[in-house]
């Protein structure tokens, strides 16, 4: 079962005005994967919205000391977002060394409970890997000169956070992200696997990010593109009232591929008015209805209440 939903989140839910360190950062996106992985959200879009970048003077992790920008903050809420859905074993392999000291606090926290590796029963016989060059051996000529070897781009090897890799019938491209059956040694879909898959069919959520906000839409993870988009108000902590969008009301539906967009109306005009859309004034034009949830909540706790309510 392909899951029907897109989840929506800016990037500024990561920014210095809503988490003062990394370990608070951190945290916000392991409840938005928790929450996600829960109610089966098969693409998380990660909307970059502009910000002014001002020092802030702190004696904690600051993500300007590594020239940290709104784009930065996407990247960083984007890398925490697949860590989440990532073996330990794979770790090291899927993201570069980089990337990997941001996990730092990542790495303390449990693993979530609903991914389909933590339920050993369910899916005894698959495994999640990477596909891996097999060690080629040196060759010289003659005169003991290395001759020069082409570098394979597919392999029958996969690391599958065993001692001994394993051998697939067939050959497959390689660095790709695989399911696979370690009994017929084969590659499998998520779907197949453990009776769900994200966009794209991989395996958990699909993460991407929306540099435009037009790029919201246009570049859907389902080929078929969304029915509906649903606006949540989130993120806003002064105001007592739901933003004045003229939308009309959430009501529920069947067999809808949903977009739900879980935000501050205010980071949503900042994202819309950075770009000219031919033919639209206002961002609600392209969107369907509101969901209303309490007012003040922070944006993993809307994420959460709100797929709750879909």
């Amino acid at each position: 079962m392909t899951s029907s939903i897109t989840l929506c989140i800016p990037s500024s839910c990561i920014s210095r005005r809503s988490c003062k360190n990394l370990e608070q950062a951190t945290f916000t996106a392991y409840q938005i994967a928790r929450a996600a992985c829960t109610y089966n959200v098969g693409e998380i879009v990660i909307l970059d919205v502009p910000e002014n970048i001002e020092a802030v003077e702190s004696n904690k992790t600051k993500f300007e000391e590594k020239g940290t920008s709104a784009s930065d903050s996407s990247r960083l809420l984007a890398a925490l977002l697949q860590f989440f859905t990532t073996p330990p074993y794979l770790v090291k392999t899927v993201f570069q060394a980089s990337v990997i000291e941001y996990f730092k606090i990542a790495k303390k926290l449990p693993l979530i409970s609903t991914l389909p590796y933590m339920q050993n029963d369910a899916a005894s016989c698959f495994r999640e890997g990477i596909s891996i060059p097999k060690k080629s051996v040196v060759k010289k000529n003659a005169e003991g000169k290395v001759l020069k070897k082409k570098k394979p781009t597919t392999t029958k090897f996969v690391n599958i956070g065993e001692r001994k890799m394993l051998e697939l019938e067939k050959e497959i491209p390689i660095n790709t992200r695989v399911t696979v059956n370690t009994k017929t040694k084969r590659v499998v879909s998520p779907d197949d696997a453990y009776g769900k898959a994200g966009a794209l069919k991989t395996f958990g959520y699909h993460v991407r990010v929306a540099t435009k906000f037009s790029s919201l839409f246009t570049e859907p993870g389902y080929t078929e593109g969304y029915d509906r988009c649903i606006y949540v108000s989130s993120g806003d902590y002064f105001s007592n009232d739901q933003p004045a969008t003229g939308l009309p009301s959430y009501q529920k539906e069947t067999d809808k591929r949903l977009l739900l967009v879980v935000a501050k109306w205010n980071d949503i005009n900042k994202a819309f008015k950075s770009e000219s859309i031919e033919g639209v004034a206002e961002p609600q034009q392209m969107m369907d209805c509101i969901l209303e949830i309490p007012l003040g909540t922070r944006i993993e706790d809307g994420v959460l209440i709100s797929l709750a309510m879909l």
